[in-house]
């Protein structure tokens, strides 16, 4: 059975006394978790102290990127022993901010290396651009992220693949679930086919975009959508609730 995942991913939002304030309010409220499922939140880096400490169970710790160098990495950038140091289990790589700027294929395949070699489950995230959409290079787009993000990764069970179309972020246009269901099962077919493993078909592969309480459980209604990579709807503890726990 495919373990139910959500990803809150917090950006750069709120402030220390904001986390705080969630964290205890999460802990009030209780959260009660099925089927295996986990939800990670990722704040921002300057919060991880503040999630060390304060952070309730279930919840589990993500990171928002790594430095794909492993040892002094560059100004500003994140090295995986400080996600290993505060206790981090799942971080992004390959999100759209990045890809649009400067990250290619073989950047994103060298974090995921790191990222395994310290015990950290990547979020391995694809997505396509509006031109890519509309000139039908999905599925083709999808296939070489995924095919170059995993390039001499023998192990690929403890991955997690996000379909993060990049237009959504850009246009606000949410696509339809059976759109996306449809796209989740081209990467299932593409993990499998990658490692010749039928096994690889169980990894789990969740959908991030426009993500809310009302929309929330006509995707996790789909045969292959696993769970969900949400921003803003997890800024709010009601909000987060709605999403996380859609089906009660």
């Amino acid at each position: 059975m495919r373990r139910p995942l959500f990803f809150a991913a917090w950006k750069s939002n709120k402030t220390p006394k904001e986390v705080l304030e969630f964290f205890q309010q999460v802990y009030q409220r209780g959260l009660e978790l099925k089927n295996k499922t986990e939800v990670v939140i990722a704040p921002a880096a300057c919060y991880y102290e503040i999630a060390r400490l304060k952070m309730p169970k279930p919840l589990q710790l993500g990171a928002q990127d790594v430095s794909e160098i492993e040892f002094g990495g560059r100004m500003g950038e994140l090295s995986v022993q400080l996600l290993k140091e505060y206790g981090v289990k799942y971080c992004i790589v390959g999100d759209g901010t990045w890809r649009l700027s400067f990250e290619q294929d073989d950047v994103v395949n060298k974090k995921i290396k790191l990222l395994k070699k310290y015990g950290i489950i990547p979020v391995l995230c694809v997505g396509e651009t509006w031109n890519e959409n509309q000139n039908n290079l999905t599925l083709e787009v999808l296939k070489r992220q995924i095919q170059g993000a995993l390039v001499g990764v023998s192990n690929i069970n403890d991955i997690v693949v996000c379909y993060r179309p990049i237009w959504v972020q850009q246009r606000g246009i949410l696509p339809t679930p059976d759109y996306v269901n449809m796209v989740a099962k081209h990467i299932r077919e593409c993990l499998v086919g990658l490692k010749n493993n039928p096994l690889d078909a169980s990894l789990p592969i969740i959908y991030g975009g426009h993500i809310t309480p009302a929309n929330v459980k006509n995707y996790m209604a789909q045969s292959d959508i696993d769970g969900i990579f949400f921003v803003g709807s997890s800024l709010q503890v009601d909000s987060f609730y709605g999403v996380v726990n859609y089906d009660k």
